[in-house]
């Protein structure tokens, strides 16, 4: 995991736009960048345009759930490293842990927030 750093210091401390996670994707040393789950525009807590907190980033060998902590900034919540036979189990795997992780995350800043 010696690059998480790199990564984790190359997105802004604020929730990513759609869009912004698109130009991700498209990144060269990207295989796959992918919202985990899409807020809706304005509020507190983000941007006026759809936006997240929460991202699949594959690159090569390995898919990290990196997820946006407001006081902390970006995080890398879990990771797996695979082969390339391995890709689609181990994105299965790491998508299931982070969209679990983002619906609790969300459902107790709603709490918080009534």
């Amino acid at each position: 995991m010696d690059d998480d750093e790199g990564i984790l210091s190359t997105l802004p401390d604020a929730p990513l736009t759609t869009d912004a996670v698109d130009a991700l994707d498209a990144s060269a040393s990207v295989r796959e960048a992918t919202v985990v789950m899409v807020r809706g525009g304005g509020g507190r807590a983000g941007p006026d345009e759809d936006h997240t907190d929460d991202v699949l980033l594959a690159t090569d060998g390995r898919i990290r759930y990196l997820s946006r902590v407001p006081e902390d900034g970006w995080l890398v919540e879990y990771s797996q490293s695979y082969g390339e036979d391995e890709y689609d189990a181990a994105f299965e795997e790491v998508l299931a842990v982070a969209q679990e992780t983002a619906e609790r995350k969300y459902q107790s800043q709603t709490e918080f927030e009534l």
